[in-house]
């Protein structure tokens, strides 16, 4: 009885060593810090800033354990590749703006290119005017711009040419020779993957850049679950329609004027062994006369909005039933290839 008391006493609920592990359901949301007049809060960072959270859906009342997802957001991604659509071209990258902007100075400088301008709070880099070799070669200067990117974790780099023939100071809307464009594009996406192991980071950049991605999974006022995409139209419907084949999507139409892709997806079929295990002598389990798994059609559709931003939808043709959890599901397989 005495033993049983000690133990009670040691570890019980109001013990000395009682069990802290569900003390995080009674955390409380605490209002910001008052500073004293004339201090600026600016100056105060959080060493340890939560990230925000990319995914916000409601649990169902019977919470199943879901498979677990790969570590890495899109398994296919080279860590740095160029992108194009219609007249842009960019960078991808796979590391955070505030890693990468430091390799960028790096190429600058290995290349003798002096720099004009250098912001890491906007993500800028401008050169001096060069004169390349060559008789008939133009004075130049390029920009640098990074920004996150879609995916947490990447960054997205962009390079915009300027020559002297332009006759202005300010910077132009396009490249004036998208072919220099595009090499200086080239040799540095070559310079990013070659130097990929730096580990260099910038902590203006990393603090003004966001590197949480352009992407969540979001629900409506009715727990309509949806993916919210901070892109322009046109890039995010480019961008879907790629992720739908590398998720194993099969688009059967597209009708980009009412903004919806006409899709089927096969599912995994389990593995069933009522067979038996010599069902192989006898091929019970497989025959070559079975038809051809059809997969099950779905509609997503694409929604923009002024603010910006573009909604993600999926559901079945004629309203059939999707539950839930299966449009979670099958979101996030769009989800984690959008890029």
């Amino acid at each position: 009885m005495l033993q049983l008391s000690a133990c009670s006493w040691l570890f019980g609920d109001d013990g000395t060593f009682r069990d802290r592990s569900n003390d995080y359901r009674q955390a409380k949301v605490e209002p910001p810090l008052n500073l004293p007049e004339g201090i600026d809060s600016e100056s105060i960072d959080d060493s340890y800033a939560i990230p925000p959270i990319s995914d916000r859906t409601t649990l169902d009342d019977k919470f199943v354990v879901p498979t677990p997802e790969p570590l890495a957001e899109d398994i296919n991604r080279d860590s740095v590749r160029i992108n194009t659509l219609g007249d842009q071209r960019w960078i991808l990258v796979d590391g955070a703006p505030g890693e990468i902007w430091p390799r960028l100075r790096g190429f600058l400088s290995l290349n003798q290119l002096a720099v004009q301008r250098a912001d890491a709070v906007s993500g800028l880099i401008e050169t001096a005017w060069l004169q390349p070799s060559g008789e008939d070669a133009l004075r130049e200067r390029y920009r640098l711009r990074i920004d996150q990117g879609v995916q947490r974790g990447t960054s997205e780099v962009y390079v915009l040419q300027a020559d002297i023939r332009s006759g202005r100071e300010d910077w132009p809307e396009q490249s004036n020779n998208a072919e220099r464009e595009e090499i200086m594009t080239q040799e540095l996406a070559q310079y990013l993957a070659d130097s990929s192991a730096a580990a260099a980071v910038s902590m203006l950049a990393q603090q003004a850049i966001s590197s949480s991605g352009k992407i969540t999974l979001e629900e409506d006022a009715n727990e309509n679950v949806y993916i919210n995409l901070t892109l322009p139209f046109s890039r995010a419907w480019a961008s879907v329609g790629k992720a739908l084949q590398k998720s194993g999507y099969n688009i059967d139409d597209l009708n980009r004027t009412e903004q919806v892709y006409y899709v089927n997806y096969v599912e995994e079929a389990e593995e069933d062994d009522e067979d038996g295990m010599f069902a192989w002598m006898y091929n019970w389990a497989s025959s070559d006369d079975e038809d051809v798994v059809q997969g099950i059609p779905y509609l997503v559709r694409l929604k923009d909005s002024s603010e910006g931003t573009v909604a993600i939808t999926i559901e079945r043709p004629d309203n059939g039933e999707l539950s839930k959890s299966d449009t979670e599901r099958l979101l996030k397989l769009i989800k984690r290839n959008i890029s």
